[in-house]
């Protein structure tokens, strides 16, 4: 069988944000429309670390694969990234797998657009400001991505070590940036909040969250992690990514339902109602909305279905016969 190899410079070069926001749009109105077949991702809990294994099928562009992604928190002290990704693209006619490419950076820019996809839908027009939790790879694929739907003047940032928020804070252009160590002074008067950590605990106080704020979670994937407390859920706008899969992992609202503050009620409804117009996202100006995504193997397939065409048509890669 031949393989197209594509690398992580191959799949920045095949894809920029903004296309990635589109892609984002049309997988999660296919996935809301049932057009979209993804099983349970398999965990695979190692000695070190957790493997998850995310397959998709989006039937209306006949795109299949997969996506392996290791999340082993210790690479860090070796200096190697915590989160390491590959896709595999199928051939759905014969089965045979036709690309693999690099998904580390893949996940990164699928996450950071599904955020965008977020405030672009709920976020007020006029959103400005940002705080902006966590300074790794993921925060900056989110502001990257707000920045590609709003615009964006200042720029809050707040990171469990200091040095790595004032890092980011002297790289952005284009904005008034700052880092702080108080979350309380970051999220007054923001218009967009974002959290990209992986806090077990609440970084911000909820109850702090003015009127019209847009939040968006993205760090939390398991029920025993929170990065956003129940004070900010009872009082916002819930949108989820994946209905069934977040009340499966999103400790952020599997939390609150455990400790009977909340039902299942209080999701709104999924990011792909909005797309087709089934549901409204933001309801009024005052209105405090928070989406929260876990990830959907549907993200990883329709980025790299896109990533493989412009790889194809601009001979990107290494093909191997394998």
């Amino acid at each position: 069988m031949r393989v197209r190899i594509l690398s992580s410079d191959s799949v920045r070069a095949a894809i920029d944000m903004p296309v990635a926001i589109d892609v984002m749009r049309e997988a999660f109105g296919a996935l809301a429309a049932g057009e979209a077949t993804v099983p349970v991702r398999v965990v695979l809990e190692t000695s070190h670390g957790v493997s998850l294994f995310m397959p998709a099928h989006l039937k209306e562009r006949d795109s299949a694969g997969v996506k392996i992604v290791s999340v082993n928190e210790g690479n860090a002290q070796s200096g190697l990234p915590v989160i390491h990704a590959v896709v595999i693209v199928l051939d759905t006619l014969t089965g045979c797998p036709i690309a693999l490419m690099d998904g580390t950076w893949l996940t990164a820019l699928r996450t950071g657009a599904v955020g965008g996809l977020a405030a672009d839908l709920l976020a007020r027009k006029e959103a400005a400001t940002v705080a902006l939790f966590g300074a790794g790879v993921q925060a900056r694929t989110q502001l990257e991505a707000v920045r590609c739907v709003r615009d964006i003047t200042e720029v809050r940032v707040v990171s469990r070590t200091t040095k790595s928020a004032q890092d980011l804070a002297g790289e952005l252009s284009g904005v008034d940036a700052i880092s702080l160590d108080d979350p309380d002074e970051a999220v007054a008067g923001a218009d967009i909040i974002i959290t990209a950590t992986n806090s077990s605990t609440p970084v911000f106080n909820g109850a702090l969250v003015g009127p019209g704020t847009h939040v968006t979670g993205v760090g939390s994937f398991t029920t025993e992690m929170r990065e956003v407390d129940a004070t900010l859920v009872e009082r916002a706008r819930v949108i989820v990514d994946h209905k069934e899969a977040a009340l499966e992992e999103a400790g952020d609202i599997v939390g609150p339902i455990r400790d009977g503050l909340i039902s299942e009620d209080v999701i709104a409804g999924e990011i792909g109602d909005i797309v087709l117009g089934r549901i409204a996202g933001r309801t009024e100006p005052e209105e405090i909305t928070y989406f929260k995504s876990v990830g959907n193997a549907v993200q990883d397939v329709a980025v790299a279905a896109r990533v493989l065409s412009v790889a194809e048509a601009e001979e990107l890669g290494e093909i191997f016969d394998l």
